[in-house]
């Protein structure tokens, strides 16, 4: 049946209002042990979520076939019908301008399951023959998803965007002295060949080695170095503060505060679906509006909430385009595109040689617990290494990093040039914050 049909049986049947939330996603999973091919998965999956007004309510309803398409219309208008209330809900009329947005194709098809084998094979032996204290690549692994996305409703939206890539991720365990360390890397693309193998195996065998016999550090105040993965996990965990949601809740502290400075002079943060390093690049969000770049921060300004429809509303302006799903079935909230703190024009060595005693974080643990987005406190457990005269100087670990997000990005002393160059979501280059406490022995 096709889609449009789709909605004249919905209309017939008493619907006002009408969309089609469809997405197909196609993909396949392997992971190597011990040089042979330990799990093999394909997947096919179909999904469709159809929306719509009944009697001045939204109902909902999702299948996983178009088999049964009369019984679905039908529990839309059921669960419209058992809405005692309801929040109030849009359906996007088409307007604005969409960009045209190039789609790039990943070339995985053109390569068979066996020379996805044999690049894990390479991968894997590079890395145990690295060092001698490599005692395991924990996984290895090779990912492919090709998604198709479509939009579909009663006010003339028809959309479709699509987006393919692989992925290969691997892991090692390092020991020494009856003391074991773990690394892990990964890497995502559009071409097979370019995967950076190198860079991850490099990446997994230091981080596994270079934390053995690493020792605790004082108790104190510290200038603190964040590695770019570190980084975009902090970034990451504070992303609600710019939506227009936790805005409408009260859950963020920039409520209030458009055109205000908030953060150091030397942060800008932008949410841009078409910005060139990143893998997904995203014409309209899942409720039809088109996207655009956006300046959420400028040299400390906070400028703007991201919207969807339904918070744009609510605050009497326009949706941003960040009205996004985190799946079929799922309802529409308020989320990023490619949010990304702006590089600074330092290397990374140039943070480390600037510091005479500092600490260099690596890793980050609990950050979800350890992480209170509506206040911007944070406290968590981190390993990395003690700098001394601009040098790595010895590892350490089980130290604790306290603090709060707004007031760090006060203290950002410096920021590296090293944003990811194919990052998804989210991403920050490595920066340098003037202070932080660290809680250690």
């Amino acid at each position: 049946m096709k889609y449009a049909d789709i909605i004249a049986k919905g209309k017939a049947l008493g619907l006002t209002d009408l969309e089609l939330y469809v997405q197909t996603n196609n993909g396949m999973n392997m992971r190597l042990f011990e040089g042979k091919l330990d799990t093999y998965n394909e997947k096919s999956y179909f999904g469709i979520a159809v929306r719509g007004l009944y009697e001045g309510k939204m109902g909902f309803a999702y299948a996983e076939t178009l088999d049964n398409i009369d019984e679905l219309l039908e529990k839309v208008i059921q669960n419209a019908k058992n809405l005692s209330m309801t929040e109030k809900e849009f359906i996007y009329d088409g307007s604005g301008t969409y960009e045209n947005v190039k789609e790039e194709v990943a070339d995985f098809g053109k390569y068979s399951n066996q020379d996805k084998i044999q690049m894990l094979q390479k991968l894997e032996k590079s890395i145990l023959d690295s060092d001698e204290r490599i005692k395991k690549v924990s996984y290895c692994n090779y990912q492919e998803n090709a998604v198709v996305t479509q939009i579909i409703n009663s006010k003339g939206v028809n959309l479709s965007r699509n987006l393919s890539y692989s992925s290969v991720f691997a892991g090692a365990v390092a020991e020494a002295n009856g003391e074991t360390a773990v690394g892990f890397s990964g890497d995502i693309g559009y071409e097979f060949e370019k995967l950076e193998l190198e860079r991850i195996r490099k990446e997994v065998v230091e981080d596994a080695t270079g934390t053995l016999g690493a020792g605790s550090i004082e108790t104190g105040t510290y200038p603190v170095v964040f590695r770019r993965s570190v980084a975009t996990e902090l970034l990451q965990a504070f992303v609600s503060l710019f939506s227009g949601e936790s805005a409408k809740k009260n859950l963020t502290l920039l409520k209030g505060k458009e055109g205000t400075k908030v953060f150091g002079d030397n942060i800008t943060i932008y949410d841009d679906p078409f910005v060139e390093n990143a893998i997904v690049k995203i014409p309209f969000d899942d409720e039809g509006v088109p996207c655009h770049t956006k300046t959420l921060v400028e040299n400390g300004v906070f400028k703007m909430f991201l919207h969807n429809l339904a918070t744009a509303d609510y605050f009497q302006t326009a949706s941003t385009g960040n009205g996004f799903k985190s799946s079929v079935a799922s309802s529409v909230r308020v989320g990023p595109t490619n949010l990304y703190l702006q590089p600074g024009q330092y290397t990374f060595d140039d943070l480390l040689k600037s510091m005479n005693s500092g600490i260099f974080v690596t890793e980050i643990n609990g950050l979800h617990a350890g992480a209170n987005p509506i206040s911007g406190a944070f406290n968590v457990q981190a390993t990395g290494y003690y700098v001394k005269d601009g040098k790595i100087e010895r590892p350490i670990t089980l130290f604790v990093i306290s603090g709060n997000f707004i007031e760090m990005l006060n203290e950002v002393e410096m920021i590296a040039d090293d944003l990811e160059k194919r990052f998804v979501g989210v991403a920050s280059p490595a920066f340098k914050v003037r202070k932080l406490k660290i809680s250690g022995k």
